[in-house]
């Protein structure tokens, strides 16, 4: 059974309409988020930077185009990576003053690959993370036959 696989032919398969809805809609949060930092204060607008805009996007297109278990499991992997990100995101504010900036990004970045491939593991080993199997459109038209 094999844990993750690459498969860059799909690539081809994405519509340009898919990306530009990606494109948009990360943009229009980030331009957001922006403006709220310079309302209030750098906190405050960072809370809004990590706001899933891809994700959401992406979850929306997935869910539409290959179905809902499909979007669930990719929601399940955004899980992971979003608790990585806030592990990184702890690291890098607890040693930013402490080390330089560079020394802090890399262990941040390290941080984060550690977390999320760990937690990714740990949960595809729980069956939490496992791709299921779903039944073809045809194999369920049988089934209802019989």
């Amino acid at each position: 059974m094999e844990l993750w696989h690459l498969d860059l032919s799909k690539l081809k398969q994405i519509r340009m309409k898919d990306y530009i809805i990606r494109f948009f809609f990360g943009g229009a949060i980030s331009v957001i988020a922006a403006l709220i930092t310079q309302l209030t204060n750098g906190r405050i607008g960072g809370i809004f930077m990590a706001f899933p805009a891809i994700l959401l996007a992406s979850l929306t297109i997935i869910n539409r185009k290959d179905g809902q278990h499909k979007a669930e499991e990719d929601a399940k992997g955004a899980i992971i990576g979003a608790l990585a990100f806030v592990l990184t995101a702890i690291v890098l504010s607890l040693t930013l003053q402490k080390l330089s900036g560079a020394l802090s990004l890399l262990l941040s970045l390290v941080v984060w690959l550690l977390c999320a491939f760990g937690l990714y593991a740990l949960s595809y080993r729980s069956n939490w993370l496992r791709v299921r199997k779903q039944p073809s459109p045809q194999a369920a038209n049988k089934e209802q036959q019989h």
